[in-house]
């Protein structure tokens, strides 16, 4: 009876790895993670590898917010206004007065 329980057990943490699996590589992490693998539905308890895949991909087009960065369109600089590439200023490679240190670029604002 012990042995039947063992393999049982084994058996559900199996799943759930595989479960977790699909969604770290559709890009849960963290809190998301967890709320995924609450959401992550299947047609049966012993879902195979594929049918867990299509599920947690199922889930991504339901929810792409527990899956990584999901950012909205950014907006344009206004007309006439140079384009920041990054961290610093736009031309963060300039130099000094004296001509032989290079300026230390602006950190950037949040």
């Amino acid at each position: 009876m012990q042995a039947a329980r063992r393999e049982e057990l084994a058996a559900q943490r199996e799943q759930a790895a595989l479960r977790r699996a699909a969604l770290v590589a559709l890009g849960a992490s963290g809190e998301d993670l967890v709320d995924a693998e609450r959401l992550l539905a299947t047609d049966d308890e012993d879902a195979d590898e594929a049918q867990i895949q299509a599920a947690a991909e199922a889930l991504r087009a339901r929810r792409p917010e527990l899956f990584g960065d999901v950012r909205g369109p950014v907006a344009a600089a206004p007309a006439g206004a140079p384009v920041e590439s990054g961290w610093g200023s736009p031309t963060s490679a300039t130099s000094s007065a004296a001509g032989s240190v290079p300026a230390r670029a602006a950190a950037p604002t949040r």
